[in-house]
């Protein structure tokens, strides 16, 4: 049975997936692509962000000037950014969020842009949810929720049902093409790079997330803003007085960011990155009063507080600036992960939420019972409203469901071409397992039945030049629509018809009143021997346009397709279908194990027990019908394992790929499959 927590864990999961996945994933792959951007950008923009060799810099109230004179309407200071690289421009913001690129040795302005303007500009703004109010906020709920319900939910599903299995092949990789397993494995293996880039992206978020850090680790929330001493409408300091007080309290800076609020009591907030710092984000901070220079706060980074240290590195990590070029690879795997996990999740689900449509059902009245021959009757069924039926191809069936939970299948043997109706013919046999009998028995005219739509499993070859029909008893059912359709259509076939007598021959007037009498010969068990069939007369020197489809006994059955086999028929040209199921055993019956690769969790078959009912009792449904392995309703993918096929419904192409198998009928040769539940 299943596990409630378990159960309730893994619904969990997959509604957050189906209902978060969108925006998860936009977050992932805007993430992905600025992973890189210290390296392409500079590439990509190289006319405003590289220089030739800059040794001797402007001073800053220059390249303010030449800045503000490009973007005349940009409102006030904010921000200016300098980097020691000589090749590297300088940029200052206005509050209009603008960037002017300037080079700082000739002041020449060399290009400007919108903050979230350009690749990595649209990438970050949709990476962030800038584009509507509070999108940080969204960000980090989405995030949060990706952490418990998908991340650590998904672990945990998975930790359960290993654990519950107590198979340790769990660990090992299964990059197979099927979306269930291809999304474990892809879970299992980025899960730790997901954890760690949603977990240090909380701090940016959340207020509450960076603040918990601080008070973990006893360290002081971060100071506000420091108010300038000066008093108002004093003049303020030069930029560049500014800036070399700032260095000489952090000589060799690397790169610094000078930070105005543009209100006039403000202070002037500096973060300086040392020659010595450990990562991209270990800022040393600086503030000074604007009007007179005075230090009003300074920690270099290696005096900031426990606190303050993890948030910073937290910022490394998540933009892929710690481990150097193998940080950014792992991250990149980690983000494309996210759109692999999005697709198998959503199309495994939707694989297995849908993967019976064709169980739509129908009621029909039985409009017509005629006794067709001895022992056989045919069924007429119509819409008890008139109306037009679903179109049906030649070889068609439908499945007819009776009383006390019977599902059989039936042929449809009337004209592809009628959409009023459709006609089964039913045989009942002595060791009827109850399906013929309640046809013959329980159904009479003005009888409703629920039937499912019509399916084919037996289709003719439309390009096929020439057709060869063979049937055998009742197996004409499919035969006779065949027969009408290649009528229908002047195409060139022969039909022969085999029986044990002619009043055990059904639809024997039809046929003969039909205008392809002429293409039919009958063949009766009781009649001379010059009449019987002769299939290695029939069969021999094949023709290769000649396509061959048989229907009846399944010891007629192979007989046909023995002789044809052996007379040079290939494969491609012999259909058939089974009406019931043949020698379906093909050795002894041992016991084996069965792996769902949803759960890991592994079921014991017993000898004496089907797959298909020892899933039941665990309850594990899997949607079933004949119970035969003649319908395919149960068909079933094998991801690891070699299955022992046992059915009438697999060519052998499908045998020989073992990546599908029949639980109703079909065991296993190795000690372990897993299937694809």
């Amino acid at each position: 049975m299943r596990h409630p927590v378990r159960h309730r864990i893994l619904q969990c999961h997959r509604w957050a997936g189906l209902s978060l996945g969108l925006i998860v994933v936009l977050i992932a792959v805007s993430g992905a692509g600025m992973v890189f951007r210290p390296q392409l950008d500079p590439v990509i923009n190289r006319d405003q962000l590289r220089v030739s060799a800059c040794h001797t810099r402007l001073p800053l109230d220059v390249l303010i000037a030449k800045a503000h004179a490009a973007n005349p309407a940009g409102g006030a200071l904010t921000y200016i950014r300098l980097y020691a690289d000589a090749n590297s421009v300088a940029r200052i913001r206005f509050s209009d969020d603008k960037w002017v690129n300037l080079n700082p040795c000739s002041g020449a302005v060399l290009g400007q842009g919108h903050r979230y303007g350009g690749l990595f500009g649209t990438l970050a703004l949709l990476h962030s949810f800038r584009f509507v109010a509070n999108g940080e906020l969204i960000t980090g709920t989405v995030t949060l929720a990706f952490i418990i319900l998908l991340i650590l939910g998904g672990l945990l599903i998975w930790w359960s049902g290993a654990r519950r299995s107590g198979r340790q092949s769990d660990f090992r990789p299964s990059f197979r093409a099927y979306p269930q397993q291809l999304h474990k494995t892809t879970a299992l293996y980025a899960s730790l790079i997901l954890l760690t880039s949603a977990l240090t992206g909380l701090p940016q978020a959340f207020d509450w997330c960076r603040n918990s850090i601080y008070l973990l680790t006893g360290s002081p929330l971060p100071a506000p803003v420091s108010q300038s001493i000066a008093a108002t409408g004093a003049p303020r300091l030069p930029a560049e007085v500014i800036w070399q007080r700032a260095l000489s309290l952090v000589p060799q800076a690397t790169q610094a960011q000078l930070h105005y609020s543009g209100k006039p009591g403000d202070a002037i907030d500096i973060s300086l990155l040392g020659p010595e710092a450990p990562h991209a984000q270990a800022f040393s901070y600086l503030t000074l009063d604007p009007y007179s220079g005075q230090v009003l706060r300074f920690t270099p980074y290696a005096k900031n507080s426990l606190g303050e240290r993890i948030y910073l590195w937290a910022l490394s990590v998540h933009y892929g600036w710690v481990g150097g070029l193998l940080g950014q690879l792992l991250l990149l795997i980690g983000a494309l992960a996210v759109p692999v996990l999005a697709f198998t999740g959503i199309s495994s689900y939707l694989r297995k939420r849908f993967k019976q449509p064709g169980n739509k059902k129908m009621l029909l009245r039985v409009s017509k019972k005629t006794v067709e021959a001895e022992g056989v009757c045919s069924f007429e069924l119509v819409d008890p409203s008139g109306k037009a039926l679903p179109p049906f191809s030649p070889g068609a069936h439908i499945d007819v469901y009776l009383r006390a939970g019977l599902v059989r299948q039936y042929s449809l043997c009337n004209n592809p071409r009628e959409r009023q109706r459709y006609l089964i013919g039913v045989l009942r046999t002595p060791d009827s397992r109850g399906g013929s009998q309640a046809m013959h028995e329980d159904i009479e005219e003005g009888s409703l039945l629920e039937i499912g739509l019509p399916r084919n499993h037996f289709p003719i070859v439309a390009a096929a030049k020439r057709s060869l029909l063979i049937a055998g008893g009742i197996g004409v059912t499919p035969i006779l629509s065949m027969a009408e359709q290649l009528a229908n259509t002047d195409a060139d076939f022969s039909m022969h018809y085999c029986s044990r007598s002619l009043q055990r021959t059904a639809f024997f007037k039809r046929i003969n009143a039909a205008a392809y009498a002429q293409r039919v010969t009958f063949h009766f068990s009781d009649g001379v021997l010059s009449q019987r069939l002769n299939l290695q007369t029939l069969l021999a020197d094949p023709d290769p346009a000649t396509h061959l489809y048989v229907c009846g006994p399944a010891g007629f059955m192979d007989a046909v397709i023995d002789t044809a086999k052996k007379n040079g028929w290939c494969d491609e040209r012999l259909h058939r279908e089974y009406f019931a199921a043949g020698a379906l055993s093909s050795g002894s019956d041992v016991e084996f194990h069965v792996k769902l690769a949803s759960t890991g969790k592994i079921y014991h078959i017993a000898k004496d027990k089907t797959v298909l009912a020892a899933l039941s009792e665990a309850g594990i449904p899997i949607p079933t019908m004949c119970q035969q392995g003649i319908c395919g309703t149960c068909l079933t993918r094998v991801v690891n394992g070699e299955p022992d096929h046992r059915d009438s419904y697999l060519n052998q192409e499908d045998r020989m790929r073992n990546d599908v198998f029949l639980p109703c009928c079909s065991r296993a040769h190795s000690a372990m499959l897993v299937l694809d539940l």
